[in-house]
């Protein structure tokens, strides 16, 4: 229930079920910089820092999860909201004086540092705005958020909204901006009132027997596999970023077939993939998380954690087809995004409960669709730039960028598992095993040649 403090501005309410896995995880590794959210550009023009610490604090003022702290308390864990902006100033950085190779390793290691920051969760608003100034006419931007009060969805109207303010400062006008949205304390109330229903242990006892005896799939790595400790620091979850984009024929392939499949080229992205670590592991049962989103139209333009995964069990059969195996994966996902209302971590309580999985994981996989929207600021060129974060406990979380300009996908892989060298390999084999079955969706997938093109590494050394 919301709860109004002796301020009567200042809100508190409790923990969302979609953030307590979240919450779990950095009270066990509050140094660890899992689930921290940036978003980098290089600014070509006049940067305002005036404008911009404007911006900040209107864009919080308009969206209660970003004045939130949290805190423990006998009955659980509660959410603060304080009626005005808490999070700290904008922070600048002056590198003007150095110039070349000095700058530019400067602001390598600024990026690195503002983006990868940890927060502490009770002292402030985790979210953070860095300025790097280059020059008096370029800048760098990273801000940062923790996931548990902004999700990829929300990091789009947050920009959106930031972008608007900064622009309506920049010139004297009035902002064009949307109406302010329900808070996410909203959406947290009726969440678990929704929880509180039959309806929902309907959807538990759905994913307690579609989920039975299952575990998480992963592609072999070629480094040892260390469970990260609880009491050690970030680099035990330390990762690294490739990104990739298929050719523009491959892509227009990919939203071809799924066309002609009656599917949607997530499904068969997400089809290649499942294929792809049936063919490396030798096990057809294959358990990817995917991201889903909680929206309503009510809560479209809330900014709040209200994501949730869903893990669609596929049996993906080498001696079939990619067609009957697009068809399998593309019906697990719809039935899975029909239980999506039942937040993970009641799923995962309730998986570890029904068997001895003490030393394994539901998901160490993540496949899910990117969230669109970038930051403008109007005047001057704006490009954005990729940083290198720690995405939470997962050994592998692809993120696919999917627009009527081609398809990327970002692979974050966990350094505790593959080298770099490895990585790369699965990313080079993924899209030619993509290619190989779109060309042959109809043939028998163990006869073409899918095995052949995995990254190969001592077996002294294989996860």
């Amino acid at each position: 229930m919301t709860q109004t403090s002796t301020d009567a501005l200042t809100r508190i309410f409790p923990l969302g079920p979609l953030q307590e896995q979240i919450w779990r995880f950095w009270r066990r590794t509050p140094r660890s910089t899992a689930y921290i959210m940036p978003e980098v550009y290089l600014f070509d023009g006049v940067f305002d820092v005036a404008a911009a610490t404007f911006a900040f604090d209107e864009t919080a003022r308009r969206h209660e999860s970003l004045r939130t702290t949290f805190d423990e308390v006998d009955g659980g864990v509660v959410q603060i909201v304080s009626p005005d902006p808490a999070h700290g100033p904008v922070e600048v950085l002056d590198l003007r004086e150095l110039s070349g190779a000095a700058q530019a390793e400067q602001l390598e290691r600024a990026i690195t540092e503002a983006a990868n920051s940890t927060f502490d969760l009770t002292a402030r608003p985790p979210i953070r705005l860095t300025a790097v100034l280059l020059s008096d006419s370029r800048t760098g931007l990273v801000l940062s958020a923790h996931t548990i009060i902004c999700d990829g969805s929300s990091m789009a109207i947050v920009v959106e909204d930031f972008g608007e303010l900064y622009r309506s400062a920049r010139v004297g006008t009035t902002p064009e901006l949307a109406p302010v949205a329900p808070g996410y304390g909203a959406f947290v109330t009726e969440q678990l009132a929704t929880l509180a229903d039959d309806a929902s242990r309907e959807d538990l006892a759905y994913w307690t027997e579609r989920l039975a005896g299952a575990t998480g799939s992963v592609l072999p790595g070629d480094s040892p596999v260390v469970a990260a400790d609880p009491a050690s620091d970030s680099e035990d979850l330390s990762t690294m970023l490739l990104s990739t984009t298929l050719d523009d024929g491959l892509a227009d392939d990919v939203v071809a077939y799924a066309r002609r499949a009656g599917s949607t080229p997530f499904s068969v992205l997400l089809c290649a993939m499942n294929v792809m670590i049936a063919a490396a592991t030798g096990d057809g049962d294959v358990c990817v998380g995917i991201a889903t989103s909680c929206r309503t139209p009510k809560f479209a333009r809330t900014v709040g954690m209200l994501t949730n995964m869903v893990v669609p069990r596929s049996r993906i059969e080498l001696p079939g087809t990619f067609a009957a195996a697009l068809a399998e994966v593309s019906l697990g996902l719809l039935d899975a995004i029909d239980y999506q209302d039942v937040p993970f971590s009641r799923v995962a309580e309730l998986w570890r409960e029904a068997g001895p999985h003490a030393d394994t994981e539901l998901v160490r996989t993540t496949f899910s669709a990117g969230a669109p929207g970038g930051l403008a600021l109007g005047e001057g060129n704006l490009s954005e730039r990729v940083a290198r974060t720690s995405q939470g406990p997962f050994d592998l979380a692809v993120v696919c960028d999917i627009t009527a300009a081609g398809i990327a996908l970002d692979w974050q892989y966990a350094l505790r598992a593959y080298s770099p060298q490895f990585a790369r390999g699965y990313c080079d084999a993924y899209q030619q095993i993509l290619t190989k079955l779109l060309r042959q969706p109809d043939t028998a997938m163990d006869s073409l040649g899918i095995t052949e093109v995995l990254p190969r590494c001592d077996s002294a050394h294989a996860a």
